[in-house]
């Protein structure tokens, strides 16, 4: 068994808590890749992203989703309810050892449960959060609920596909949340 700062990579030495659901998924993808320790937690039930397919074999099994696990590899897990007090204080543990905790929860919800950055800091000074939302934490479009293809349309995206004499097109993959992930890993290793 190796010890956090044996761990191989240019994040060797980090260890992540990733809350992040589909929006932010890839950031803590690209930090894990990069080697950083990264722990996926996820809310009693199991993240609700494993119920989309496609499933290895077409068994429409939540441990079988090739979404969720093309997303989800070089990370470790944990369940954790972070609604009751013991998976706060649970949390809060993790974050004594951790050097970044990624979310991707609306605007308000992390304060709503007393783990906004100001308490985080509080049992961690040195903690990098990363929060990945559609429109950011202040601004009149915060408390907005969006699609990727709303997210792509707004961003000028959409723009790129398609015919010109036609209505623009959408191409599978989440484009916007495969961008707000990575910027947000980006952003991470900056701070």
């Amino acid at each position: 068994m190796s010890n956090l700062g044996d761990k191989e990579g240019m994040l060797g030495p980090y260890r992540v808590l990733d809350l992040s659901d589909r929006r932010g998924f890839l950031c803590g993808k690209i930090l894990g890749d990069l080697g950083a320790d990264v722990i996926k937690v996820e809310p009693p039930g199991g993240e609700p992203s494993r119920n989309t397919g496609p499933y290895y074999q077409d068994d429409r099994d939540p441990e079988k989703s090739l979404y969720w696990y093309a997303f989800n590899t070089s990370k470790r897990g944990i369940t954790l309810d972070l609604v009751s007090p013991q998976g706060r204080e649970t949390f809060l543990r993790l974050v004594e050892s951790a050097n970044v905790v990624i979310e991707s929860f609306a605007p308000g919800h992390m304060e709503g449960l007393g783990l906004e950055y100001s308490e985080l800091r509080k049992t961690n000074p040195g903690i990098v959060m990363t929060s990945i939302t559609p429109f950011g934490q202040t601004g009149p479009y915060r408390d907005l609920r969006t699609s990727d293809l709303v997210l792509m349309a707004l961003g000028g995206l959409m723009y790129l596909g398609g015919e010109p004499d036609r209505p623009p097109v959408r191409i599978t993959a989440p484009q916007a949340y495969l961008h707000g992930g990575a910027h947000g890993a980006v952003g991470t290793m900056i701070a």
